[in-house]
This record gives C-alpha cells, sequence and structure tokens, in this order.
C-alpha cells in the first residue's frame, strides 16, 4: 500500500510540474529567435465566437531587426477560416508563404490548419524564414478540409481581401458592416446561422466590381451564400425570408433563390440584371448520388440463349454416348479374354424360372 501511495504521489508531482499549455510558437526559426510575449494579448473579435482555445503573442529580433508574430489557435480549420477571412482587407495581395496567406505593407496574415497568423513588419522577414515559421507550426495545426463553401464564390469579378466565412452570428453582422451592407445585419437571426440556431447554417460573402463604377451606382456588389445541412431547411429558411425582404425598403431589390441546400442574395443589387449575372457564375453543383464505377447489366438475345442450350444438349449426348462406347467395348474384351470371371459369372446369377417350357436355363442366354 505505502508503494502505491507513493506511486500516484510521484504521479501527481510529474503531472503538475508540466506546462498547463504547451507554447505553439517556436523558441527559433530561421535567422530568428524568441524575445518577450505578451501575457494577455488582444483576441480578434471574432474569435471567442469562433472558438478559441489558445493564443499567444511574442516578438523576434534578428540582426537589429523585430517583427512580432500574434497566433490564434482555433478548435478546427472552419472556425480559423473564419478567423482568417475577418483580418482581410481589400488591397492585401496573395502570398507565397503559403495557400491561405495575404499580405499588406506592413502585415503577413497566414492561414494553417486550425491556426491563423498574424506577422507584424513582415517586410524585415524572408520569404524562407517565414516558410521555416511555418513549417515549426505543422506539430500544433489540424490539417482537415477547409470549407467548402468557400469555393462557391464566382472568381469573376471579386475584389480580393473582401472574402468573409462564419459560422456565427457575430462574424456574419461583422462582414456585412466590412462589406458596407450594415442594413443586412438584422438578417442574422432570420438566416439561422450558427450552431445555437434551428438551422445551423454557414455563410459566405464577396464583394464584386463587374462592371466600372459611376457615383451612380454602390462601389460594389456583395453576394451571400447560404448553406444549410439540407435542402428541406433551406425551403424552409426560403419561405420565411421572402415576406421580411419583400416587406422593409432598406432590403428593396434583394431577393433570395435556392439551389438544393443553399441559398443565395445579392444584397442590395444596381439591378435585377446584374444580380442575375452574379448567381450564374456560382460554382455550386448538386451531386444525387456518389460518382462510382458502374456496369452495365443487358440480357442474351434469344438467338444466342437457343444456340447455347442446343449446344448443351449435344455436348451432353456425344458425352454419353462416347462414354456408353468405350463401356460397351471394355465388357466385351473382358467377356472375350476372361470368360465368366469378370461379368456373366454363372455361379453369382440367380433366376426365377416360371417353368413355362421344358428348355433348361442356360445364363448365357441373356447376353
Amino acid at each position: 500500500m505505502k508503494k502505491l501511495i507513493s506511486f500516484f504521489a510521484v504521479l501527481i508531482g510529474v503531472l503538475a510540474a508540466l506546462p498547463a499549455n504547451a507554447q505553439i510558437l517556436p523558441s527559433k526559426f530561421g535567422n530568428w529567435t524568441k524575445g518577450s510575449c505578451t501575457t494577455k494579448p488582444q483576441a480578434l473579435a471574432v474569435a471567442m465566437e469562433a472558438g478559441l482555445l489558445d493564443l499567444e503573442s511574442c516578438t523576434y529580433a534578428s540582426n537589429g531587426s523585430s517583427i512580432a508574430i500574434l497566433v490564434h489557435k482555433l478548435h478546427d480549420p472552419s472556425a480559423a477560416y473564419e478567423v482568417y477571412t475577418s483580418s482581410l482587407h481589400p488591397g492585401m495581395m496573395p502570398s507565397l508563404v503559403g495557400t491561405n496567406a495575404a499580405v499588406d505593407k506592413s502585415d503577413l496574415w497566414m492561414l494553417t490548419g486550425n491556426l491563423v497568423l498574424r506577422v507584424s513588419s513582415q517586410n524585415l522577414a524572408s520569404e524562407d524564414d517565414l516558410r521555416a515559421l511555418v513549417k515549426s507550426l505543422e506539430g500544433h495545426a489540424d490539417k482537415t478540409p477547409l470549407p467548402e463553401i468557400r469555393s462557391f464564390l464566382p472568381s469573376n469579378g471579386l475584389i480580393q481581401g473582401t472574402q468573409r466565412y462564419s459560422l456565427g452570428p457575430d462574424g456574419y453582422q461583422s462582414a456585412v458592416k466590412a462589406l458596407g451592407r450594415p442594413e443586412f445585419a438584422a438578417l442574422a437571426t432570420e438566416l439561422s446561422i450558427g450552431p445555437k440556431s434551428s438551422a445551423d447554417a454557414e455563410v459566405m460573402l464577396g464583394a464584386y466590381a463587374l462592371v466600372p463604377q459611376t457615383n451612380d451606382v454602390r462601389p460594389w456588389e456583395v453576394l451571400l451564400l447560404v448553406l444549410y445541412p439540407t435542402p428541406q431547411l433551406a425551403e424552409q429558411q426560403l419561405h420565411h425570408l421572402k415576406p421580411i425582404l419583400e416587406s422593409k425598403p432598406e432590403f428593396r431589390g434583394t431577393t433570395a433563390e435556392r439551389d438544393a441546400s443553399m441559398l443565395s442574395l445579392v444584397l442590395a443589387p444596381s439591378s435585377p440584371d446584374m444580380a442575375a449575372r452574379l448567381r450564374k457564375g456560382i460554382n455550386y453543383e448538386t451531386a444525387i448520388t456518389w460518382n462510382e464505377p458502374s456496369t452495365t447489366l443487358t440480357d442474351p438475345s434469344w438467338f444466342t440463349v437457343l444456340k447455347t442450350v442446343f449446344f448443351a444438349a449435344a455436348g451432353i449426348c456425344v458425352f454419353a454416348l462416347i462414354g456408353g462406347l468405350i463401356y460397351g467395348v471394355f465388357r466385351l474384351v473382358m467377356k472375350r479374354l476372361f470368360p465368366g470371371k469378370v461379368f456373366d459369372r454363372s455361379g453369382n446369377v440367380e433366376l426365377l424360372q416360371l417353368g413355362l417350357n421344358s428348355k433348361e436355363i442356360d445364363p448365357d442366354d441373356f447376353y
């Protein structure tokens, strides 16, 4: 008993000595060495709704230069994608550091798995150093796929940096305000966005410049895609949403259309033709069945069936004929070589005589 108590005491001591949270940011990457870290860094506004697990902010130094790195750790890549898109703005350019990375003059925002990074003063670090940073975080990143709805946005005319993805009402409201449609923030409840709602929808927004703009029209068109778990829920939300869009003047010109499990809305379009043109470019296709290999089964013709039957019957007859001939020849040979020894042995034959005539019965008469 004393040994068992001592074992548990040592185990508890070891567990207590372990750090409560493992450090996400490395102590060194490339030519950069970690310096001081912020005790309580400030998270992005939508991070709490998305599901923030951890947050770190540290400075790194190299040859007299200094950069700051902030990393958000979310519970899955979809939540991280919401945080990442909320940090984008028009004018940002794609970066060669990673697949999902955007850069402006001073900051680099990057998404890797369920981690979202911001590198301040990124121009001081080389691309190789930043790639080394991403590689050092691979052990902390969840590599499950990003939400599929992000690929549904049309690419023609899309203003880079205006993509917004959200899993909850806070992210949606922040997105429509950033894209110049604050009057549509009230639709968050009506669209049933987020896991706490009845329909659990996810949304994707993007701004488009399809024609040269003038002072008479809004600076861009905004497309809103709302994806529901089932087509039935999408149809139910469509019937609920249509009267609201038609009754309120601030939503004038906005219509909702359903395609399978997705609703599409062009928020306050400049014209119905522009809304139709934007919807036409949506990259959403409904898959009714899985694309699995298949075979075509067809019945043979009646001629083929009859031919097969006749050939099979002829084959059986030929086999029976050959077998009979072989057995007959073998029997005759045995009778000639060994008369009364193998076949027709008179001592083993018993016959009943009816006595119809006086002739004596001879077994050889039967063969």
